[in-house]
């Protein structure tokens, strides 16, 4: 169970009134061409003149002649790179979780196993990529599925510098003990876990298939299993976004978990989702991720009305079979919150998986879903991009009031830094920043990252050391910190990836997880 602890008008009229609700900004990279990459370049005009940008009224007097920079063309040109590598990418990534679910399952890899089961006829062919034991990139990184318990200093705060993120604590079973041949009635034992290290073990095996979670869940954690999600992308035409849903046990559970898949690594699509500058104004609830909504459910791209963009109901607008994320989940949720009256709601995802966990919350408070609200007990994010501007900073805060809502960042982790801030994208973190070093020395900020845009050049230097310090840790750290710290082969070629661009090995949930169990964290720095 879980203890809980304006511009002028043209012609020189008034400025215009700015409308809740009332803005959108919406660039069809589909149709950006090279010219128009070197115009915004060279020439630097305003981006809402140009024929592949859809702005509101609104948002054009806001921008008025004021020209982006380079943010705007430089992530057009990251997401035509992006697009062109779709079909490479996707081809590299089933060929290598293949390659190296087949040599996995046939006894590592020194070849001797594929031989053996060569020669007794029982060589796995891992075909089945919905196999409880076939791994992703991400399993095939950071193979560990077992919950570290909480010390008693840890759940009593003995020591204050001990990552202590939040005062709650969840509680799984105990493994059940065998009896043998005693007759003897044995006491079960049981186990305690903080709730940083439930949802980010949570976030990181959402990345797997649906057997996967459910045989980590039920029989390594003992916790109890929901169900697994897929949500329909209507702008898209397939299924997007993936989540799952646990308790933590059957009856009177206390925690409800709800975790999102996140930005996979080899799915350019994800990627760009992250990346693109793309918004639209809800209302009160501020400017949104255009990519990130689409993925929940976004019904209409209507800046006007969010009732018609984002409508409390779901109007039924999917394929047979196919569900919205968000209209699904949130009921799932109700049911299993109304299934255990003493359970508080924890929502928690990695990278793309964090925005959508951030967003949730929000769109419950657009929907007035108080009741669901009251429940929330912690929104916890790892390696989260940007979702929205200030007022969907405040509108998050104040929906999010009597919970804790906390975004954990490893020190140059790229996906924090991204959608880039520019004068048409003003995009914002909210939440407390959970800050990490190379070292997983831990503060709190009150505000942002460092390196916030990611193109400081006085951090360079310091992230290519970084990208080099963490290759070095990750393959000496188990001599410090234990065996179950030491790092494969997979691992260590992906922090590889850091000498070439830094920041890219650095989201990985390997090193989220190192930095919560290892972590210390000091007062918040304001």
């Amino acid at each position: 169970m879980v203890a809980v602890a304006g511009a002028a008008a043209a012609g020189g009229g008034p400025p215009k009134t700015k409308m809740a609700g009332g803005e959108k900004l919406i660039i069809r990279s589909d149709k950006v061409r090279l010219i128009d990459i070197l115009s915004m370049l060279l020439l630097r005009r305003p981006i809402t003149s140009y024929s592949f940008v859809e702005a509101s009224d609104q948002t054009t007097l806001d921008v008025g002649d004021e020209s982006d920079g380079i943010i705007v063309p430089l992530t057009e040109i990251i997401l035509k790179f992006l697009a062109a590598a779709y079909w490479p990418a996707k081809v590299i990534s089933v060929a290598l979780e293949f390659l190296l679910n087949f040599v996995a399952l046939n006894g590592g890899m020194l070849g001797l196993g594929i031989i053996w089961n060569i020669f007794r006829c029982k060589l796995v062919i891992p075909l089945d990529r919905e196999a409880p034991d076939f791994r992703t990139i991400i399993g095939m990184i950071d193979g560990r599925t077992k919950l570290k318990p909480a010390t008693l200093e840890m759940a009593g705060g003995g020591d204050m510098r001990q990552l202590q993120v939040h005062e709650t604590v969840v509680f799984g079973e105990a493994n059940d003990l065998e009896s043998g041949g005693c007759t003897v009635a044995a006491l079960l034992v049981q186990q305690q876990y903080l709730v940083p290290e439930v949802t980010v073990m949570a976030a990181k095996i959402a990345y797997e298939n649906q057997a996967y979670i459910e045989n980590v869940v039920n029989n390594v954690w003992k916790f109890n299993f929901v169900g697994f999600y897929n949500g329909w992308n209507k702008f898209l035409h397939q299924d997007t976004t993936q989540a799952f849903v646990m308790t933590d046990r059957a009856k009177d559970a206390s925690a409800v978990v709800l975790a999102f898949r996140g930005t996979e690594p080899f799915n350019t699509t994800d990627w760009s989702t992250d990346v693109e500058l793309s918004w639209l104004g809800l209302g009160a609830m501020g400017n949104v991720h255009l990519g990130f909504l689409k993925a929940l459910g976004l019904q209409e791209e209507d800046p006007k009305d969010p009732k018609r963009a984002f409508p409390r109901k779901d109007k039924g607008a999917a394929p047979k079979g196919k569900f919205f994320a968000y209209y699904q989940l949130r009921e799932v949720v109700r049911e299993q919150l109304k299934k255990h009256p003493a359970a508080r709601l924890i929502v928690t995802g990695h990278s793309l998986g964090g925005a959508l966990a951030a967003i949730f919350p929000a769109l419950l408070a657009l929907h007035g879903e108080k009741d669901l609200l009251g429940r929330l007990g912690d929104v916890l994010t790892y390696g989260q991009p940007r979702v929205g501007d200030s007022t969907f900073v405040d509108f998050l805060s104040t929906a999010t009031k009597a919970a804790r809502y906390d975004r954990v960042v490893y020190r140059y982790d790229i996906v924090p830094r991204v959608p880039f801030t520019a004068p048409v994208a003003k995009y914002s973190h909210g939440g407390t920043c959970v800050y990490y070093d190379g070292w997983y020395d831990g503060k709190e900020l009150a505000g942002d990252e460092p390196d916030p845009n990611y193109f400081d050049p006085r951090y360079v230097l310091s992230k290519y050391g970084n990208a080099v310090g963490d290759l070095v840790k990750g393959a000496f750290l188990w001599a410090s910190a234990g065996r179950d710290y030491r790092e494969g082969l997979i691992s260590l070629l992906y922090r590889c990836g850091g000498l070439i661009f830094p920041g890219f090995a650095s989201h990985s949930p390997r090193d989220y997880v190192d930095a919560i169990r290892l972590g210390r964290i000091a007062p918040k720095q304001i």
